[in-house]
């Protein structure tokens, strides 16, 4: 029960109680009990809106991928970087590069501001070097499609 809690809410944030009972059928009292013993466990970290970045005047989005030489204190850089106001997330992964950032900004000189401060501020001497992609265009967000389906289209299902 829970799990299908999660996935509409995953679908829609701003569900209200009566919905989501509705839909998982359970009152909205029994949601409300469910919904708060998931947010103590930490199965929902909070809620937000998925905005578009233009109407922000954030017009570059970029994805920046780095290499370090020492994962020494890596927990403290990871929230460094995470405290940086353009960030929109980060990540530790495997691979060649072992951080992965999504961030916009409203120039290509604020990006390259960024990554000075990235380099000099936060990495130092831990900065091997990094990889940014520039994002051209975008089909899915957070759960979220951002490109419309044409109607009767089948090349476009699920699967």
């Amino acid at each position: 029960m829970d799990q299908r809690i999660l996935m509409e809410l995953r679908r829609n944030g701003r569900i209200t109680l009566t919905e989501l009972g509705k839909k998982v059928n359970l009152t909205p009292a029994s949601v409300k009990n469910r919904l708060e013993k998931l947010m103590s466990i930490g199965a929902v970290k909070g809620y937000t809106a998925v905005l578009e970045p233009t109407f922000l005047d954030e017009f570059v989005q970029a994805l920046i991928e780095v290499e370090i030489t020492s994962e020494a204190n890596l927990d403290k850089i990871l929230l460094s970087i995470a405290m940086m106001e353009n960030v929109l997330d980060v990540y530790r992964k495997t691979g060649e590069y072992q951080i992965f950032i999504r961030a916009n900004f409203k120039s290509r000189e604020e990006l390259n501001e960024f990554l000075k401060k990235l380099s000099y501020r936060i990495l130092k001497a831990n900065l091997r070097r990094y990889k940014v992609s520039i994002l051209l265009d975008q089909f899915k967000e957070s759960g979220i499609l951002t490109k419309k389906v044409p109607k009767n289209e089948r090349r476009y299902r699920r699967y």
